[in-house]
């Protein structure tokens, strides 16, 4: 099975991305530990985070044989390649950018660009994307879900911003594939409590959420794009 392959599964057994963004005082690894507890099954550290990817290499050390763990906001090809020197296995962006696209595909790495029209989706998805990060989709939301189904049947699409569990469960239910999930999820209310039992419990709503959402995968479709 390849790296990919790997990745896609284990993003597709939670259907939702936690975004580790910001300065945690090197308390990541309990945090994900916390997640993987809770049924959180990837992880993505933004590379504006201080250390990121230190972060990374720590957390694909103690996690990625079970977690998928991968960066965001990687905006250059170069970052690419650092990120899977640190062990990363999934590359996230704000836009669609086929260097970075292109990169991610040569380095074995899962491309998750972020897109906000049909014509970014479908560029893309010929770079070689193999899911779609909509974003900001509180700006886009669900309408355009369900609308893009239509005409790009086979795609994974991964709503991110202000996706609380309740619009969760609401994408997952119009067919979104994933959820990307960052200030909602680790919010420092959420956080700030020795025991990280708020962030459990957190993190157990969106896993509810999820679930509840049912399987709305695009893969009931048939054919993937990325399989084209």
């Amino acid at each position: 099975m390849g790296e990919q392959t790997r990745v896609e599964e284990r993003i597709e057994a939670g259907r939702i991305v936690a975004i580790l963004r910001g300065d945690w005082g090197g308390a990541e690894e309990e945090m994900v530990a916390v997640l993987e507890a809770a049924g959180v099954t990837a992880v993505e550290v933004t590379l504006n985070s201080p250390g990121a990817l230190r972060t990374i290499e720590r957390l694909a050390g103690r996690f990625g044989d079970r977690l998928a763990i991968g960066a965001g906001t990687v905006l250059q090809p170069a970052q690419v390649e650092a990120v899977a020197s640190a062990g990363g296995q999934f590359i996230v962006s704000p836009n669609r950018d086929r260097a970075v696209i292109e990169a991610t595909r040569r380095g074995g790495l899962f491309s998750l660009p972020g897109c906000f029209t049909p014509s970014e989706i479908v560029e893309a998805l010929d770079a070689g994307a193999q899911a779609i990060k909509l974003f900001p989709a509180q700006s886009l939301g669900v309408d355009f879900l369900r609308a893009m189904a239509g005409p790009l049947p086979g795609v994974r699409f991964v709503p991110t911003g202000g996706v609380t569990p309740e619009m969760a469960r609401t994408y997952l239910a119009a067919g979104a594939w994933a959820v990307g999930v960052g200030g909602e999820l680790f919010g420092r209310g959420n956080v700030s409590d020795e025991g990280w039992t708020a962030l459990r419990g957190r993190a157990e709503a969106y896993v509810a959420a999820v679930r509840q959402g049912g399987q709305g995968s695009v893969r009931s479709e048939g054919e993937s794009w990325s399989d084209r």
